[in-house]
């Protein structure tokens, strides 16, 4: 009786793919380890500020609306912009009114006028602060003129604004508007 043993058949081919195999697997774990060690490296270099979004409200939207077709109206067609880091400026200004953190009144103004300037440059501050009950866009602007150089303020040469609107638990909405030229 014959008894065939079968062995394995290996030729340097197939030993061949077989290093070439283990050596790719080697490669691909390292450069799975040095991406992971990378990674958070790359992640630390392209952080943000952590400032977050301005989002602008309906009513602020509306107002800034108003105040552009005024100027329009008045023969001022140029670039007039609703900035959105003048409107959280005017934001903030405006909740410290509504908050009894500031009177109002201009004369807070100052370290927000800084921000604005040290983020976008611009010349030719202007502003106006209004306490109304008035939700209207069109009775606020009406109002806004009527302030001590109101008109004047709002026909001003500027190219960019921000209004700011927050209430307090009376009813009233404390609004602010800024205004400035910042050159193109």
């Amino acid at each position: 009786m014959t008894v065939w043993l079968r062995q394995p058949f290996r030729t340097d081919s197939v030993l061949t793919g077989e290093v070439k195999f283990h050596s790719q697997t080697r490669l691909m774990k390292k450069r799975f380890l040095w991406s992971l060690l990378i990674i958070p490296v790359l992640f630390s270099y392209c952080e943000k500020e952590e400032e977050g979004f301005t989002q602008i409200k309906g009513i602020e939207s509306l107002i800034y609306q108003a105040i552009k077709a005024h100027r329009e109206d008045n023969g001022l067609t140029g670039p007039f912009v609703h900035q959105f880091v003048m409107v959280k400026e005017a934001q903030i200004y405006s909740y410290k009114m509504a908050n009894d953190a500031e009177a109002v009144g201009t004369q807070g103004l100052a370290e927000h006028w800084n921000t604005i300037h040290e983020k976008i440059g611009g010349t030719n501050d202007q502003a106006l602060v209004l306490r109304t009950t008035s939700i209207n866009e069109d009775l606020i602007l009406s109002e806004l003129m009527q302030l001590s150089g109101g008109e004047d303020i709002l026909l001003s040469d500027v190219t960019q604004c921000g209004i700011g609107v927050e209430d307090d638990d009376a009813g009233n909405h404390y609004i602010t508007v800024l205004l400035m030229k910042v050159e193109s």
